[in-house]
């Protein structure tokens, strides 16, 4: 293993490990049962990455909280209920974790700010990938 995807690996670790992860899964069976919650954390999360920076990285994950919002929208006005309830909670809290200014790394310090944010939104983007190829797919049909 490279030292950098050792050191991510680690970032991940203390993330997932962190009482302000816990509480984001803490929150998320709340915010679950709830459209209007679910709207407000998917408005606030999209609100953030617009004043996130531009290119590389950025732009990805700017695209995969926008694939993984329609999905949340979808969820929540009923539209999509085929999604398993583990991968809407990761979902959920991945969002209410990148939101919050305060986490493991606060969002206010320059350039290092979202490196666990982006840790964080990676690593579930790449745990639910096939929810979210069976939610493009349902999508499609439509």
């Amino acid at each position: 293993m490279s030292t950098k995807a050792s050191s991510t690996q680690s970032l991940l670790s203390k993330i997932i490990e962190s009482a302000i992860y816990k509480s984001a899964l803490g929150k998320a069976p709340r915010i679950a049962k709830n459209a209007k919650s679910l709207l407000k954390l998917l408005q606030a999360a999209l609100t953030k990455t617009q004043e996130m920076g531009v290119g590389g990285i950025f732009d990805v994950i700017r695209e995969k909280i926008t694939i993984m919002g329609t999905l949340i929208k979808a969820y929540a006005v009923g539209d999509y209920r085929q999604i398993e309830l583990g991968n809407l909670l990761k979902i959920i809290a991945a969002f209410v974790y990148f939101i919050s200014p305060i986490d493991i790394i606060p969002d206010f310090l320059p350039f290092i700010g979202l490196s666990d944010d982006v840790a964080l939104l990676v690593f579930i983007f790449k745990s639910i990938d096939d929810e979210l190829v069976k939610f493009d797919q349902w999508k499609n049909k439509k």
